[in-house]
């Protein structure tokens, strides 16, 4: 999925790139406003990777955020982002049984400032650092006969709450006046993660492993791609 990914942001790139006219480039200045539409970027503090024991598809984080500039460039850029998965496991033992199901749920809340190079052309690069905060939490209930119990595991690691901060590197291309798409990565600079309680229900009982607290310096990273509408 994510080879996938970086292959259409790359083609959308140069396709759009292509076809941007010349009366496509915009010169910010203070005061300037974007609102900015965002595909991927979450995956940085671990929160993408995070989900229930049955096997899914991981869904691409997608978000919001509005940038204002503080001058023609420097920008400071205020986000919300989600991540959301289901998916049901059907019953495939003998006779009728309950399906299993299971879910995934990200949210951050990201504040960077970004500087940018300047450019006389359509095409503008750009750098900075910000900080995330985020929640994650996942819930997976396995399929078994009627009338037996399901078994359902809650806040499987890594789950719960993290803080962190960023690098990032980008390159921005106007196709009109006032829209424009970019791509960029985002390095995990340090994170710190506290991991909820993790519960394993079956029936009447549950048993509960203590959540702990991590740290990841220079983790990987990820890519997004943004559309941005300036006003």
């Amino acid at each position: 999925m994510k080879k996938l990914f970086v292959v259409l942001a790359a083609i959308l790139f140069a396709v759009c790139y292509s076809f941007a006219g010349d009366d496509a480039v915009r010169n910010t200045k203070e005061g300037d406003k974007s609102l900015n539409f965002t595909v991927g970027g979450l995956g940085t503090f671990d929160v993408q990777g995070a989900g229930p024991s049955v096997s899914m598809p991981v869904p691409i984080p997608a978000g919001i955020s509005c940038s204002y500039f503080l001058s023609s460039n420097s920008a400071v850029r205020c986000g919300l982002q989600m991540q959301y998965g289901s998916q049901t496991s059907p019953y495939q033992g003998i006779g009728s049984g309950q399906d299993g199901s299971s879910y995934q749920l990200a949210i951050g809340v990201s504040a960077d400032y970004l500087t940018y190079i300047e450019s006389s052309g359509r095409v503008r690069p750009y750098f900075g650092g910000g900080m995330l905060i985020s929640f994650s939490a996942n819930d997976t209930k396995y399929s078994a006969s009627t009338g037996s119990v399901q078994e359902e595991l809650q806040n499987q690691s890594p789950a719960g709450i993290s803080i962190g901060a960023r690098g990032i590197l980008g390159a921005e291309v106007f196709i009109l006046h006032d829209v424009s798409i970019s791509a960029e990565y985002q390095l995990n600079i340090i994170s710190y993660l506290s991991n909820s309680d993790e519960k394993d229900t079956y029936g009447s009982q549950t048993s509960t492993i203590k959540g702990g607290t991590s740290f990841t310096l220079l983790g990987f990273g990820t890519l997004g791609a943004t559309a941005h509408i300036y006003f």
